[in-house]
């Protein structure tokens, strides 16, 4: 569920005091002013993955809770694992120990949302053939890493959503598809989450909402069956060819007007459903519902 986070506080002191000299083991790293032989700003620690870094007016800390959870825990080096709700109370309870600082009350200024749901098929296969584009548009971001990893991802002002093959990232034996958002700004996550502070993540109506957000950000990913799945003449199968490029719904958006290009989009949508060319998307739906429910639910005991 909660992974990438990045919170602040503008009251310092105690937390700087803690990492430039409660700590022995000189892991602490400041930039250096050689003139004048003495450290400056920023001044930076991490523990485990989890970064802390103090500047002149605040510190922030920030990373993968979920990582920090599993690496704290002996579990993995990653974030490919199921993250219960009771593992996200222990991960902060754990952190703020570490960092011998309560940070409940430091303020959220990103937030990231996932979840990893294993899949019929491979991800890497989907997001070559079937998940196409985002709301008919182009992903604004596409990377195979030389073939050791694939992801889209679609960019907006204040968050972006992302799909990639997790199992193919971690070399894993099993498919593994996850889907996130990342929210990058403060007001959006006080506005439509309520999420102000840390604490504020505690709380399970909360992360509910976080849900709902990112299953509207997937009900608007254009996923497609593969066409040879049905038998399709004539225009209608034409119709469904030039429907699954965002270059003809850019050209259609630019050249008709608002109402006609919205109305065709709808009767796409119906083709897509006609034909029964939605099912990977359904099928990805009901997966990314039962994770959840069994995350926020339950615990990892099965509990």
């Amino acid at each position: 569920m909660i992974d990438f986070i990045k919170a602040y506080t503008n009251t310092k002191e105690s937390l700087e005091n803690r990492i430039k000299n409660d700590f022995p083991d000189s892991e602490t790293r400041c930039n250096y002013d050689y003139f004048n032989e003495d450290p400056k700003y920023p001044c930076w620690r991490r523990f485990e993955n989890i970064e802390v870094r103090i500047t002149d007016k605040s510190a922030f800390v920030k990373n993968s809770i979920h990582t920090y959870f599993n690496l704290k825990n002996g579990f993995a080096d990653g974030n490919y694992t199921d993250f219960y709700y009771p593992d996200i109370l222990t991960s902060f309870e754990q952190l703020q120990a570490d960092l011998d600082e309560d940070i409940s009350d430091y303020s959220v200024t990103n937030l990231e949302f996932g979840l990893n749901i294993q899949t019929s098929l491979k991800p890497k296969y989907m997001l070559d053939n079937n998940i196409l584009m985002y709301n008919f548009d182009e992903f604004n971001q596409k990377d195979t890493f030389k073939g050791k990893g694939m992801y889209k991802q679609y960019n907006r002002s204040e968050y972006y959503v992302k799909i990639y093959d997790k199992g193919l990232q971690y070399k894993l034996d099993y498919n593994l598809l996850r889907v996130e958002i990342k929210v990058t700004d403060s007001k959006l996550l006080k506005k439509r989450f309520g999420i102000h502070t840390v604490r504020d993540i505690y709380d399970k109506n909360k992360l509910e909402l976080m849900f709902s957000f990112l299953l509207e950000c997937f009900d608007e990913v254009n996923i497609i069956d593969s066409l040879a799945t049905q038998e399709i003449r004539g225009e209608e199968k034409t119709v469904l060819e030039l429907g699954k490029s965002p270059h003809y719904w850019r050209e259609i958006k630019n050249s008709k007007s608002s109402s006609y290009y919205y109305e065709l989009r709808k009767s796409y949508n119906n083709l897509l459903r006609k034909y029964n060319l939605d099912t990977i998307k359904l099928e990805l739906r009901d997966l990314l519902v039962a994770k959840f429910q069994s995350l926020i639910g339950g615990s990892r005991d099965g509990e």
